[in-house]
This record gives structure tokens, C-alpha cells and sequence, in this order.
């Protein structure tokens, strides 16, 4: 731990020596606080700010959090009204998101514990002069969740699980034998029912080929609800694309006509790969295994090929992913201001997600810690 005092600087930019000093914080925690993440937020939030808030010893960068400020968040999944209607209104002040504003994850990037705290003070300055005092963590991991729980006073709400497969081992092999062996029959079944169906995976970049893939993306999204066109999710992906400097691992899968019927999109931080983006052709897709292929086991395969030692696959589809080893870990909202809802209502709150989330898993697979007992 370096003795040199601290100083905060709130910067509207990062130059290429802060970008290389944050990703090197971010790499041990998620791909969604690193600076390619961070870029691309920026460039979706129009007419927002994001302030960079950077704790230093010296020349060296030992805290950092992105602080978005935004009039209507371009997501509705960080829509604080919108998530908990009984919230404080904050009437027509702007929305202050902390870590990101989309993504699912945001949390404080430190490698000197000092610097917690005077993270933690620029961020309610921001607030205070922002938003009325009020600003939102959202999508934050257990741990996290307790460390700001501990200086606001206000119990976290439960929002949703981000899903894990941890990479036991050197090869796929490994990952197999790691798991149960109903989930290891599962897997097996899905990879022969692929092989037997003729299709194929290429590896390609994608600045070269997000125009092929926005239409998969969009029907992908309206399979889920979600009003997307394809003229959208091709500019999306041409978006992340130059945000984060081509830097994504794209596969395509292939018919016999060499036509892309699906696609992956993965990014790597640190010792994890993650899952950004899948896609596909629902009418031409055979429905032989094709999207565990493109989403879990080749990623796994390439991860074990790149030293990686997690799989992470985001929210939802929680008994899918669990069924190929993923555990589930509670993903938390915490607000900077007491008041900002009534703890009574959030545990009741808390304990109906749990069940939820519970009733969509196969088996005990919610990583649940002893930090978050006293949330229920």
C-alpha cells in the first residue's frame, strides 16, 4: 500500500495513460468497467455527462468509478422509477447512475483500500450538485453492495443474477467432468445434436461483418420482448465495434451454404470472458444446439485455449445456463441517500425476488453470502 497522500481529480476525458491505469483496475473485476465499456456507454447516453473520477497516489491510479449523469437514461433496466416505483421522485432533477448505465454491472475500482472513501465523497458531490444528493449503484455484486451499504445505512435491493460457469482445469475436458453428471449428459446431447446438423463455426472480426449480424441481433431481441430493428442493432454493433477498438472475439455459424444463421460476441477482461451479444436466424436456425455452441462451449473452449478462468454469461435465462454449470450471483441496487426508500417495503422486496429467482433455477445454484442475510 503505497503512503503517498491522495488526491481526486474529476476529469472529462481520459487520456491513453488513465485508459491503460483504469483497465488495469477494471480487469480483475468486469469487462463493463473498463474503458471500451465506458466509451461505448458514453457514445448511447446522448446529451448526457460522465464524469471520471480518479484517486491517485502520486502518479499512480488506485480508485476510479465513471458517474453518468443523465436527463432519461437510454435504458430502462437503469430507469430507477421504472425498477422501483415506490422510490423517492425526484421530479424533474437529472438521473445520476454510478459505474454505468448499462451492462448490469457497476461498482468502485480500487487497488488501495485509502481510496474508498474519498471515491465515495466525489461521487455524492456529484450528486449533490446533480441530482439533490441522489445517486444510484446499480447492478452491483454482494460484496460491493455491503461495502457501500456500510456508509449509506440503506438496504440494498435485489435486482437480478449475473450467471457465472468458473473454468475448473486446463481444457473442455475439465469443464465436463465438473459438472453434475445429469448437467454433463445435457452438454454431451448438445454437442452431438451439433455436429450431426452440418453447421460450423468461423472466427471473424467484427467491423467486418456487423451488418450481417444486426438482423440476427434485432431478431433476437424481439424474440425477447424487445422492439429492436435491424437497421438499430446494426448500428449498435457498428457502435461497440469502434468503441471498443475491434477488440470483441466474434464467431459466425455457418450453414452449408456458408450463410450465418447466428453469432457470438465475447469480450475478454482480465481472467474472464464475456458474453456481449448472440443472434439468430430463427426461421433458418435447425435448433440442434446451436446457441449453447456459439454462447457457452466454444467460448469455453477458446477461453481455456487463452488462459481464461470464467465464462460469464450475463442475466437471465437462469435454468438454461445453470443446467451447462453457471452459478448465479445476486446483483444488488444500493442508493446514495437514506430515505430513498422504505426498508420494511425493500426486504419484502428482497425476499420475493429471491423466490423468483429460486423458481427459475434447477437446482441450489444463487451464490447467496452472509452479507446479504440481514437484506431478507
Amino acid at each position: 500500500m503505497s503512503t503517498e497522500s491522495l488526491k481526486v481529480h474529476i476529469l472529462e476525458q481520459l487520456d491513453e495513460s488513465d485508459r491503460r491505469a483504469w483497465d488495469a483496475l477494471a480487469a480483475p473485476r468486469s469487462f463493463y468497467a473498463g474503458t471500451r465499456w465506458l466509451d461505448f456507454q458514453r457514445e448511447q447516453e446522448h446529451g448526457g455527462r460522465v464524469h471520471y473520477v480518479c484517486v491517485r497516489a502520486g502518479d499512480q491510479l488506485v480508485g476510479a468509478v465513471a458517474v453518468f449523469v443523465v436527463e432519461r437514461p437510454s435504458s430502462g433496466n437503469y430507469t430507477p422509477g421504472r425498477l422501483f416505483p415506490d422510490a423517492l421522485d425526484q421530479g424533474d432533477r437529472p438521473i445520476t447512475l454510478v459505474g454505468s448505465s448499462r451492462g448490469f454491472y457497476s461498482g468502485p475500482l480500487f487497488s488501495d483500500a485509502r481510496a474508498l472513501e474519498p471515491l465515495l465523497d466525489a461521487v455524492q458531490d456529484i450528486a449533490d450538485e446533480q441530482s439533490d444528493g441522489l445517486a444510484w449503484w446499480l447492478y452491483t455484486t454482494s460484496a460491493d453492495a455491503a461495502l457501500l451499504t456500510r456508509r449509506t445505512g440503506v438496504v440494498p435491493r435485489l435486482l437480478n443474477g449475473e450467471c457465472v460457469i468458473d473454468l475448473p482445469g486446463n481444457s473442455f475436458d475439465d469443464y465436463l467432468a465438473g459438472l453434475p453428471g445429469s448437467r454433463r449428459g445435457r452438454v454431451r446431447r448438445d454437442l452431438r445434436e451439433f455436429e450431426s446438423a452440418g453447421l460450423h463455426l468461423r472466427r471473424a472480426q467484427l467491423s467486418d461483418e456487423y451488418q450481417r449480424c444486426g438482423a440476427l441481433l434485432a431478431a433476437t431481441q424481439q424474440k425477447h420482448g424487445v422492439q429492436a430493428s435491424a437497421d438499430a442493432m446494426t448500428l449498435w454493433l457498428e457502435q461497440l465495434s469502434r468503441a471498443a477498438r475491434d477488440t470483441g472475439q466474434l464467431h459466425l455459424c455457418l450453414d452449408s451454404e456458408e450463410q450465418p444463421i447466428g453469432f457470438s460476441l465475447i469480450f475478454t477482461e482480465g481472467q474472464t470472458a464475456f458474453m456481449r451479444a448472440v443472434g439468430f436466424d430463427y426461421e433458418r436456425a435447425p435448433h440442434v444446439g446451436e446457441y449453447f455452441q456459439l454462447s457457452c462451449y466454444q467460448p469455453i473452449r477458446d477461453a481455456y485455449a487463452d488462459g481464461v478462468t470464467a465464462l460469464h454469461l450475463g442475466a437471465g435465462a437462469y435454468h438454461a445456463k445453470a443446467r451447462r454449470g453457471a452459478a448465479v450471483r445476486p446483483m444488488w441496487a444500493v442508493p446514495t441517500r437514506a430515505g430513498a426508500w422504505d426498508a420494511a417495503a425493500t426486504k419484502s422486496f428482497n425476499v420475493n425476488r429471491v423466490d423468483e429467482l429460486r423458481a427459475e433455477l434447477p437446482g441450489d445454484d444463487l451464490v447467496w453470502t452472509s452479507a446479504c442475510e440481514g437484506w431478507l
